[in-house]
């Protein structure tokens, strides 16, 4: 499978990145600028200008002939001007240009409470605003989609353990664990068409997907 994923120079992007590798799969790193590509070239990736909050003409090329897209992209930035390029507008650009693509698969991942921004942190409302209007355009679009909503992501070793859910609440899970999420989500029907949320759990992530009918 060829699979573009989007911020893949990022603290979850990258670990998507090494998964996809893993399993065989031919991954184009879809990165702001060529500087950023020496990590993911030594993961065996294909780094492609992709920038979210540039020309967004130019995803298509990264998007064409690619059975898949994961979007891990996000805003480094929480000004909400820099939150509405990425995660907002920056996402639905990219979302368009899958289907320009011919792209089938979408996969991107959102936050915890996307859904319903009024119940989540205000520290981080205009985040889950963004993200909730390009969730939208993502369910609106002709593409098969998943959306991950994880909980607060954290940097700690991988568990292999989650919990999935349609609504759970407030948690915390690794990035490393999202990422196996991500990824599995491209090879599990019962994940087609469908959004979750994803916190630390004792479910192994492979049955966690299963299960989630």
């Amino acid at each position: 499978m060829l699979v573009t994923v989007l911020g893949a120079s990022g603290r979850t992007g990258i670990h998507v990145v090494r998964l996809l590798r893993r399993h065989g799969h031919t991954v184009r790193a879809g990165l702001r600028g060529r500087s950023r590509g020496a990590a993911v070239v030594e993961l065996g990736a294909e780094p492609v200008v992709a920038d979210l909050a540039s020309d967004p003409s130019a995803l298509v090329d990264a998007f064409t002939g690619a059975d898949a897209v994961i979007n891990t992209a996000g805003a480094g930035d929480p000004d909400p001007s820099m939150v509405n390029m990425v995660d907002r507008d920056g996402a639905i650009a990219a979302i368009n240009a899958a289907e320009r693509a011919g792209v089938p698969r979408f996969v991107q991942l959102s936050a915890q409470f996307a859904d319903s921004p009024d119940q989540g942190d205000r520290l981080v409302r205009s985040i889950l605003l963004a993200k909730q209007i390009s969730d939208s355009a993502l369910r609106r679009s002709s593409l098969v989609w998943t959306l991950v909503r994880p909980g607060t992501l954290t940097d700690q070793p991988p568990t292999g353990r989650v919990k999935i859910g349609g609504h759970l609440e407030p948690g915390r899970v690794t990035r490393a664990d999202v990422a196996a999420v991500l990824t599995g989500t491209l090879t599990e029907p019962f994940t087609e068409n469908r959004g979750f949320d994803v916190v630390s759990g004792d479910t192994p992530i492979s049955a966690a997907l299963t299960a989630f009918a």
